[in-house]
């Protein structure tokens, strides 16, 4: 998905808002200020978001010299997230229900309301307004039916997490999948609150599944710049499940059967690509 008009200001926003969080001296704000408006002043247009985002966080890093400044919101909603787990007694609601792998898939995009590249004032509440939500909705696209039908005939099955804390919600639905089959992909580095190989040896993902990751610290997946183990094992997938918004503004434009997208539509740019209504829960293919 190409980058539209509207998800330039929120370009502007994002650089502020990290401005703000990671640098003290106003001449440095002032610095990544120039650098994203000269940058977007640049752009074809021909670019994703999850690519210019990339370059503006790199840029504040390199100039902060904090090259994991979101660390602690990371260690703080995998925690939040595991204590909602229990007290909310969802795993035991997933195994409770009429189809478990229904119930998890809505617990696993209800997680990806923590995005911090959207929103920076992301509180428990909030989190829990979203499992609410995502259990008693409709959701859009794909039923969940014929997803589960695709993952017993798929042989390998690779799924493209997105943040910390969500991780956390993707291990109900991991337990749904014959995990045998699966590679868990987390990003190679730290960007924004994107789930890194950190986060999944914090929460027990590589105690489920195999994990690797994508080689690149950027949000989504930018295909031009992973590492070529990723390009071996997204090839030899037959199946891709692929969470959130960045890596459907990633991936989208490949046009691929096997692909299949499950995210929260948070802005009304990839709700108007989808075709569905901004707040909807998805699972879909292009």
């Amino acid at each position: 998905m190409k980058i539209k008009h509207e998800c330039i200001p929120c370009l502007i926003r994002q650089a502020i808002e990290i401005s703000d969080f990671l640098i003290e001296d106003p001449e440095k704000k002032k610095d990544v200020i120039r650098f994203t408006l000269k940058m977007l002043s640049e752009i074809s247009f021909e670019e994703t978001a999850p690519y210019l985002a990339m370059k503006v966080h790199h840029y504040v890093k390199s100039i902060s010299g904090n090259m994991d400044p979101y660390k602690p919101f990371k260690v703080k909603f995998n925690q939040i997230a595991e204590d909602l787990i229990a007290s909310m007694r969802l795993r035991e609601l997933v195994a409770n229900s009429k189809f478990p792998f229904d119930t998890a898939c809505r617990l696993a995009i209800a997680g990806n309301v923590i995005d911090f590249g959207l929103e920076i004032t992301i509180d428990q509440d909030k989190v829990e307004r979203s499992i609410a939500s995502g259990l008693s909705c409709d959701l859009h696209g794909m039923e969940t039916e014929i997803l589960y039908k695709r993952i017993e005939k798929a042989k390998n099955i690779m799924v493209i997490t997105d943040n910390a804390g969500e991780i956390v919600f993707d291990k109900l639905l991991i337990e749904q999948m014959p995990m045998k089959k699966i590679v868990y992909v987390v990003k190679g580095g730290p960007i924004v609150n994107d789930a890194t190989i950190e986060d999944a040896i914090d929460v027990g993902m590589t105690k489920l599944v195999t994990v690797i990751d994508n080689g690149l610290a950027a949000q989504g997946t930018i295909m031009e710049l992973v590492s070529n183990s990723f390009l071996e094992a997204f090839t030899s997938a037959d199946l891709i499940l692929a969470k959130g918004q960045a890596n459907f503004e990633t991936l989208s434009d490949l046009k691929d059967s096997r692909i299949v997208f499950l995210l929260k539509a948070k802005c009304k740019s990839i709700a108007d690509e989808i075709g569905c209504q901004k707040g909807d829960y998805v699972i879909g293919g292009v």
